[in-house]
Formats: structure tokens, C-alpha cells, sequence
């Protein structure tokens, strides 16, 4: 069964909403934004885009399906992986929620941590800067030490998959698959195809070992292509 590790934005029920996400969205806008710019980012709003010679970075806020709050989330995209299936990627509009690694703003020790929207234009731009501090200190470090080595990814091995929420956040600075094992192994088999032939197929071998024989996971026939290279079939 293919695992899929899903981020969903379940807060706490709110009452007392007063304002809409969309309210929220304009108030906040100016100041995130020339914060998020001001570090390398482009975008407005709830999303942001930066790119590196190898990945994309995607920083996002995310409203809770209740109202009322919202949560931050930031991911990175391998270059490499172009397209989902038949999907096509667009790198120049991706957001988090589309990259293979991906990690939600918390505070140490507190979980995922929630802003709850206020009624007053200073509160919420006070909330905007909060959001942009916690990135600063909790998302920034991975996206640098991702920008500085191109090749960081080269740290997983077929083993760190076994339990990849742990493993592969410890070995890649805290962020870790968006979803489970074999959308990674499938992910890191896209990686190394062209660039490390030998390592694609142990990712693909890995991957295409946790399927049922009757799967239609997309990324199937890549695992068997690139098996495939290596018998000459």
C-alpha cells in the first residue's frame, strides 16, 4: 500500500472569526512580502518562490479549512523532477504543497504552530512579522545549507528509507518527504537517473520492491525503466 504523508491543515475550530483569509491575505501582504524580498524570495501574499542552480524553494502560508488561522509551510524541489506522471511542474509557480520535501513552521517543543487572525490591521501585521522570525529561524538554515551544496541529497542511502520521516530529516537539516517511502524512492530514482545511473537503480529496486504487482503508482514505469537500463532490456 502506497503511504502518503499528507499536510493537512486541521486547527482548532474558530468562532470568533473576524476577518476572511482573503482580509488577512491583504494585510499582511506588504509586510511579509518586503521581508520575504528582501532575502532573495519573489511573490506577494501567501506564496514565495527562490531558486538555486539545483532546487526551488517554495514558502507558503496556508489558511485552516475552519477559518480563522493559519499555519506556514516551506518545501524544496529537486530540478531534476520536472513533472508528477503526466503533470508537468511549473517552476516559476510551484508551491509547497508540490514539492517533494516539505516541513510546517513550529516552535521547538510545541508542534505545528497556528496565527490566529485579528480584527485589527497592526495586530495582523505584527503576525506577519512573527511568521517571517520563525522562518528566519527555523526554514532558512535548511534552504542555505540545500543553496550552498547541490548535492546534499547525495546523503540518503536505500537504508534512511525505512523510516524516512526521521532518517532523511536528520541527514537533510530537518526537512523531510512531503510524502511516504516509495514516492521518495521514486523521487531520488528521478535524481540520480541521469547523474548517478548505478544509485537510481538501488532507489528504483527499493521502490519498486514495496509495490503490489497490481499497483498503479505512477511512478512504476520509471522504476522499471531504469531497472530496465541495467539488464539491457
Amino acid at each position: 500500500m502506497l503511504e502518503l504523508r499528507i499536510f493537512m491543515c486541521y486547527a482548532p475550530f474558530v468562532t470568533n472569526t473576524m476577518i476572511s483569509a482573503v482580509e488577512f491575505k491583504k494585510q499582511i501582504s506588504k509586510t511579509l512580502g518586503d521581508k520575504m524580498r528582501a532575502i532573495g524570495f519573489r511573490g506577494s501574499g501567501f506564496d514565495y518562490l527562490m531558486e538555486s542552480d539545483a532546487f526551488v524553494f517554495a514558502f507558503g502560508i496556508q489558511a485552516s479549512r475552519y477559518g480563522g488561522q493559519c499555519c506556514a509551510e516551506y518545501g524544496i524541489q529537486p530540478k531534476e523532477i520536472e513533472s508528477i506522471g503526466e503533470y508537468k511542474l511549473n517552476f516559476k509557480k510551484l508551491r509547497f504543497s508540490s514539492c517533494e520535501l516539505r516541513s510546517r513552521l513550529a516552535k521547538p517543543g510545541k508542534g505545528d504552530q497556528w496565527w490566529t487572525y485579528s480584527d485589527k490591521e497592526e495586530e495582523n501585521k505584527q503576525i506577519a512579522n512573527q511568521i517571517f522570525d520563525l522562518f528566519i529561524s527555523q526554514a532558512l538554515p535548511t534552504i542555505d545549507a540545500f543553496k550552498s551544496d547541490p548535492n546534499i541529497m547525495d546523503r540518503i542511502e536505500v537504508s534512511d528509507l525505512e523510516n524516512p520521516y526521521i532518517n532523511v530529516s536528520n541527514k537533510l537539516e530537518g526537512i523531510s518527504p512531503m510524502f511516504g517511502d516509495i514516492r521518495f524512492a521514486w523521487a531520488l530514482t528521478k535524481v540520480y537517473e541521469l547523474k548517478n545511473p548505478d544509485k537510481s537503480k538501488q532507489f528504483a529496486k527499493y521502490g519498486l520492491s514495496k509495490l503490489d504487482s497490481d499497483s498503479t503508482f505512477f511512478g512504476k514505469i520509471d522504476f522499471q525503466k531504469v531497472i530496465a537500463k541495467e539488464t539491457g532490456a
